[in-house]
């Protein structure tokens, strides 16, 4: 098994019994699923594999009393609900890039496309979203830290992320690619807390 099973049910039984440990129980599942995910399917993309590995232990936190322990391991049930998204993820994103328009057909500065505005923003105090938020890398916590304070200078995010010795286009790209994947992670956690 990937992960001992003892050390993800412990956690789990704690989440079960206390909702607000979802932000302990997230990093313990999270980056020993993603890799055996990676592992498994080869073909999917890392942000495929990272958002299917993060619905799966988001539907853990959501619902923990739907997992039973009786039928099968902690790591394998999580692994069959990510392989499982993995396949409603690729076929997402398959048809997005369908449907995309050229980038420079479209304004780069369209209001409020990549910011997480104050009034739009989640409530960062439910155990989803903490659960959420502790999962990031060191960099996505400063880009959100930096959006909270309403930051919108791409040089500023490009230093916040390491990458401000980049050409001005690398840097531009990179910003909008960690604030998409931030807003998409954030989002999606916040549709299931109240």
């Amino acid at each position: 098994m990937w992960l001992p099973d003892d050390t993800l049910r412990d956690s789990w039984a704690r989440l079960l019994a206390d909702p607000d440990t979802a932000a302990a129980f997230a990093p313990v599942a999270l980056e020993p699923l993603i890799d055996e995910l990676a592992w498994r399917e080869p073909r999917a993309t890392p942000d495929e594999v990272a958002t299917a590995a993060e619905i799966a232990v988001l539907a853990v936190i959501k619902r923990p009393e739907r997992y039973d322990p009786t039928r099968l391991p902690l790591p394998a049930y999580l692994l069959m609900i990510a392989r499982r998204k993995l396949k409603t993820v690729r076929a997402a994103e398959s048809r997005h890039q369908r449907s995309r328009i050229p980038w420079d057909s479209v304004e780069e500065d369209l209001p409020g496309r990549n910011e997480l505005a104050e009034d739009d923003s989640p409530s960062f105090d439910h155990p989803e979203l903490r659960a959420v938020i502790a999962t990031f890398t060191p960099a996505e916590q400063r880009v959100l830290d930096l959006q909270r304070c309403g930051e919108r200078r791409t040089a500023v995010f490009a230093e916040g992320l390491g990458i401000a010795d980049r050409p001005v286009s690398e840097q531009e790209a990179e910003v909008k690619r960690v604030k998409d994947r931030i807003l998409k992670r954030l989002q999606r956690a916040a549709r299931g807390a109240p």
